[in-house]
This record gives C-alpha cells, structure tokens and sequence, in this order.
C-alpha cells in the first residue's frame, strides 16, 4: 500500500527555462564577438604606433647628435638637414630583413623590426628614392587594410601617402 503523504519530490528546469537561458547566452555572445575583433583592431594599431614612436625618438636623437657634434654636412649618412638619410637597407617587397636599424654608418634602432607580408607587419613596399631622401614603408594590418607611410630624410618625418588601403586621415590617427 503507498502512502499518499509520501511524495517524490524531483526538482528540475522546465525546457521553457532552458531555451530563455541559451536565448541569453547567446545575446550575451552577439555582443562580445564584435567586441573582441575591435579590440584585436585596437591591439594591431597600438602595434604601429609604437613601431613609429620608437623610431621617432630614434630619428630625434641622430638629428641631436648631428646638433651636438657640429656636423653641418650631409657625410655619414645625414641629410643636409641632419637626419639620417636612409633608415635602413632592406629591399622593397622582401621577408625577413631588418627594417629601421639604419646603415653600415649609422645605427638607428638596436632591435630591428622584421619585414613580412602577413597580417601585422612592417614592409617596404617600394625602393628608396635615395635623390630625394625618401623610403617607403607599410603596415599590414589585415589582407584588405594597410597604410602606407613614407620617411622623408630632409625633415625626419613620417607622412602617410594615402597609397594603402587606409585612409590619410585613419593613417595620421595611428601615427599622431
């Protein structure tokens, strides 16, 4: 005989419950998968900035030491202006060189950054124009986005030529 006050009490979600909670996870993901790729974005771009800043200070020592050691001439790989000429002897379009390191007569970057042609990377994208002074470099940030910067020996600057896939305006806010 059973006992009619004896209950078996199982305790357990109901499969309305179970589809609110997936319904929420997965709003929970919709949001956070963008979010990741922004930051990724975020991650490549703080990548160059600091690539360009370090050569940056780099270049504004060489440029106070030319100051500093009187050197008004453009002997030893400086510029008129005293500024390196070159920021180093890579190829265009070639792997595994060391970019921005400088020359067999001046040293700019001790650790020099690798040349390649995957996702966020420093190449040279054209050979220098050693008559004007001028290297051409780019940064790839993914297969459809790169900028394009160009290092100008007669002032020490970097200016973004807008030859990439990236805007001027996009390339200046990475660089500035």
């Amino acid at each position: 005989m059973k006992d009619k006050n004896l209950q078996i009490n199982l305790k357990s979600f109901t499969l309305i419950e179970l589809i609110f909670v997936i319904v929420i996870i997965g709003l929970l993901a919709s949001v956070a998968v963008p979010k990741f790729a922004q930051t990724k974005a975020s991650a490549s771009s703080a990548s160059a900035k600091s690539v360009v800043s370090s050569i940056r200070t780099a270049i504004e020592t060489k440029h106070g030491e030319w100051i500093i050691n009187d050197n008004l001439n453009s002997s030893n790989g400086y510029t008129p202006q005293g500024y390196p000429q070159k920021l180093d002897e890579a190829s265009a379009n070639t792997v595994g060189e060391d970019l921005f390191v400088g020359t067999s007569t001046m040293k700019i970057l001790k650790n020099p950054v690798k040349s390649c042609l995957n996702n966020d990377c420093w190449f040279k994208y054209k050979a220098d124009d050693t008559d004007n002074n001028i290297s051409y470099y780019a940064y790839k940030f993914t297969a459809e986005s790169n900028m394009t910067l160009d290092y100008n020996g007669s002032n020490g600057k970097f200016e973004c030529n807008g030859d990439g896939s990236m805007s001027k305006d996009d390339c200046k806010s990475v660089i500035n």
